[in-house]
């Protein structure tokens, strides 16, 4: 195209603008190609620096780190042989004075077992002394995390390579480690350790078991120290106990404490819908309603038998009346804490659970079922006298005049014939002799009359009641 316009510009007389021969197309490109060439060289360099860089030295500083310790560690081995193939054998020890506390939790300072530091001394192996003056007394000494799951024999005597194959480095997430390299020195040939802390990963950690162990971080010519490894403890993520069941569980714990319910779980978030919170409100739907509380788990019979039995050991220390008595209803209801009944509001009026026949306590535990769903219309007494204030009790017209006629029976036993012939005895004469014997005789008649229509009453009272029962 460039050939025929020159061409045409040719033919024109050579006017217009002179446009670029092929020459120069070919120089512009290696231009560019150079040009190009340079600003990838240059994108490859930034993107090296400040992407690549970083994760590579990272990678060379911990290569080097464990390149550097292996090496250390083989000088420390060179230097004083292998125990089980030398003839020599070490005159000193480190020692561990106290017994590990545990189980330990990672992020707590690891302990004895009466909350003391824990000590380590210098000791000759023959004596058992504590080496109080020489090379040794002031050494660096090294605590170390050791992995015991696989031990067989508490006693066995480990070789050095034995006891650094058992060192838990910082690498291995899935074990609790140091976070850092911990030292002491001896004073005296004794140093305790302060403030030691297992650390853990972002990632759950699993229950192990572990040991300490400690080992002397410098050589002195001529003297091999024996390392020393604590017994053997449980080393558990502390994340674990945060969120870890409780026994016994209390009434105002979150439900997710019980067991089988895990905090944010399919399960807890189940009974959060339902407005089971704590435990207290798991025992109060477990009274009433246990076949609903057992749907709503979503759990099979055995799952849930041991559900129900951690919350059973619930330490019940609420011992306030609850009342749910709304103001549209003519009843109400009073239960326990834990959804126990203990008795029925009728009119304001307060009736124990020991006077409600059957109807009426079945009719009372319909309530409570309402009353859950209504918490917020729930008030507390500190105990049922508080509450008899606030809700008297009222006693029905049968039950007062049977009082009334409780009362009576007892002057009947008084004046009735033959308790006068009995108990009155050598002493009757003088009050047939009286002038008012014949007004207690007539007392005694009008009490005896009385408390014959009592009886007639009760058995009238008796029908009655075994009517409005079948109605």
């Amino acid at each position: 195209m460039h050939r025929s316009l020159q061409m045409e510009g040719g033919v024109n007389g050579g006017g217009g603008s002179e446009l670029p021969t092929t020459s120069d197309d070919g120089q512009f490109l290696v231009a560019f190609r150079k040009m190009m060439k340079k600003e990838i060289e240059v994108m490859v360099i930034r993107t090296v620096h400040q992407v690549i860089g970083p994760i590579v030295e990272d990678l060379i500083r911990k290569v080097l780190k464990e390149e550097i310790q292996s090496a250390v560690e083989k000088a420390m081995l060179s230097t004083n042989g292998v125990r089980n193939s030398s003839n020599e054998t070490s005159l000193q020890a480190l020692k561990i004075l106290d017994e590990v506390a545990g189980p330990v939790l990672t992020g707590k300072p690891i302990t004895g077992n009466e909350g003391t530091p824990i000590r380590v001394a210098l000791v000759d192996k023959t004596t058992g002394e504590v080496i109080k003056s020489g090379p040794g007394c002031s050494a660096k000494v090294e605590i170390l995390v050791l992995d015991s799951s696989s031990d067989s024999n508490e006693h066995h005597n480990w070789s050095i390579e034995e006891f650094n194959n058992k060192i838990i480095r910082e690498g291995d997430k899935t074990k609790p480690h140091f976070a850092r390299s911990n030292y002491v020195y001896l004073e005296e040939g004794v140093a305790v350790l302060r403030d030691v802390k297992l650390g853990h990963d972002s990632i759950w950690m699993k229950s192990c078991e572990c040991r300490l162990g400690l080992r002397i971080a410098e050589s002195f010519r001529g003297v091999k120290v024996e390392e020393a490894r604590s017994s053997s403890f449980m080393v558990l993520d502390s994340r674990s106990k945060l969120y870890g069941n409780h026994y016994p569980p209390s009434l105002s714990d979150e439900v997710w404490r019980l067991e089988n319910i895990g905090k944010d779980g399919t399960r807890c978030k189940q009974l959060y819908n339902n407005k089971i919170l704590k435990v207290k409100d798991f025992l109060f739907l477990h009274s009433i309603n246990p076949q609903r509380l057992q749907e709503i788990l979503g759990v099979g019979d055995k799952t849930w038998k041991s559900t129900v039995d951690h919350a059973r050991t619930c330490i019940l220390d609420d011992e306030s009346i609850y009342v749910y008595y709304p103001s549209e209803f003519k009843t109400g209801v009073a239960f326990d804490a834990v959804g126990g009944l203990k008795g029925a509001i009728h009119d304001s009026h307060y009736v124990p659970i020991t006077d409600l026949s059957i109807d009426e306590k079945d009719c009372a535990r319909s309530l409570l079922l309402v009353a859950f769903e209504n918490g917020k219309d729930i008030i507390s007494f500190p105990d049922e006298t508080s509450l008899q204030h606030q809700y008297p009790s009222k006693y029905s017209d049968l039950d007062c005049l049977s009082d009334f006629f409780r009362g009576i029976e007892h002057f009947e036993t008084l004046f009735s014939p033959e308790s006068n012939n009995n108990v009155c005895g050598a002493h009757s004469e003088p009050h047939r002799q009286s002038k008012g014997g014949s007004g207690l005789d007539g007392v005694a008649a009008i009490v005896i009359r009385m408390v014959r229509a009592r009886k007639r009453f009760m058995a009238l009272g008796g029908m009655h009641l075994q009517k409005r029962q079948r109605i």
